[in-house]
């Protein structure tokens, strides 16, 4: 039966047996010795409920340990009827427990990732799984999360790398994004652990660096007869803004304050990180009167259209879109190469790596690092040295 007792309070507590059998202390909130008896007794009775509602689950854990313990003692507990249990004790501790196929997991991992990154970044998520899927095949895809093994990843990044039509860092990127899914797996408890962090990534021998563009290859992109007015504008502000084709296209007269864009770049835009970046006199140039968005034809093409016709533009200008960089590294040249140029040419001319990683808007410098080419810059600061 339940008792109570005066706290310090000025509360009577009362002390009762809960549904796990211990003995507990809870306050009544009353200083009326009656109407905490009759609270007190109250809890008891509640408590008693819960015991009524599931008699026997304390037995069905009782039962489930001896079978273990049973099968062990015979030299018949295999990894395969250990899992077995585990999951049965999920079940009995959580009636929705729901043992997720790797595949279905993945994709809720994904779902839930679209809420805090871009759509760029969703979408190369979503090619990670494709491409890992695809060698770890269907009957693994289909199995439970934590039957996932490093012999079935190692397995699985061998395939991608023999079959040679994915570079070692698509390949890096995807296990990266397994990694991660695996690591929400065992928060989650539907894995003990992440298999896919002993798989070691590839040797990135086939990596092909972005390479950015000259002065003279941007002048001759802009210059060619065959650009447009729109694509002419385009170029000349991302060599001299940085800014990614997305946001480049989205541009207008409302971006512009005197003589200077103010922009929030879709890369950022969840942040709020609002990007502003003086223009150059040629830029103001092209701009003019304009009014509107000033990129409404190249706006309403697909990405792959746009990318395609950049292509044909460097083609027709002469510029090749594979390179041959020092030390026998390949660099490739897209649309997205103007920012690479963009930041490689204020890093030529000695402006400070703050300075260009906010005019960039790179979140760290890390990422700034790989965007900046310092050859002639070298140059002049191996030149400094004293003669010998």
């Amino acid at each position: 039966m339940a008792s109570i007792y005066m706290h310090s309070t000025g509360s009577y507590y009362a002390k009762f047996f809960d549904a796990d059998g211990r003995r507990v202390s809870k306050n009544t909130g009353s200083s009326s010795k009656r109407e905490a008896q009759r609270i007190a007794a109250g809890f008891e009775a509640d408590e008693r409920t819960n015991r009524e509602k599931a008699p026997g689950l304390p037995k069905l854990f009782a039962v489930e340990l001896e079978n273990v313990i049973r099968e062990a003692a015979a030299g018949s507990l295999t990894l395969a009827r250990a899992e077995e249990f585990v999951r049965r004790l999920h079940k009995l501790a959580n009636p929705d427990f729901i043992d997720a196929s790797l595949a279905d997991f993945w994709k809720g991992w994904i779902r839930e990732q679209r809420r805090h990154v871009g759509p760029s970044t969703a979408t190369g998520y979503d090619q990670d799984l494709a491409l890992l899927a695809e060698f770890l095949g269907p009957r693994t895809m289909a199995a439970p999360v934590k039957a996932l093994t490093a012999d079935k990843v190692n397995a699985a990044i061998d395939k991608a790398r023999k079959r040679g039509d994915r570079r070692a860092s698509t390949i890096n990127k995807a296990l990266a994004s397994l990694r991660r899914v695996m690591d929400a797996a065992v928060a989650k408890g539907l894995a003990t652990h992440n298999p896919a962090k002993q798989s070691r990534s590839l040797r990135q021998t086939d990596s092909v660096e972005r390479a950015p563009f000259t002065v003279e290859e941007v002048r001759r992109l802009i210059d060619h007869p065959g650009t447009t007015d729109e694509w002419k504008g385009a170029i000349l502000i991302a060599a001299h803004t940085g800014l990614r084709l997305g946001d480049v296209l989205s541009l207008g007269r409302k971006h512009v304050e005197g003589s200077r864009l103010v922009i929030m770049p879709s890369k950022t835009s969840r942040q709020k990180r609002v990007l502003t970046v003086p223009l150059t006199p040629p830029c103001l140039a092209w701009i003019g009167d304009r009014a509107g968005d000033f990129f409404a034809t190249l706006r309403k093409q697909s990405p792959g259209t746009t990318s395609m016709q950049f292509c044909a533009i460097m083609a027709r200008a002469g510029v090749p879109k594979e390179i041959e960089r020092p030390g026998g590294l390949k660099g490739t040249r897209s649309f997205h190469s103007l920012r690479h140029t963009f930041a490689s040419w204020l890093a030529e001319a000695d402006v400070h790596a703050d300075v260009r990683q906010k005019l960039t808007g790179h979140t760290s410098s890390a990422i700034h690092q790989r965007y900046t080419h310092h050859e002639a810059a070298l140059d002049r600061a191996v030149a400094t040295l004293p003669a010998l």
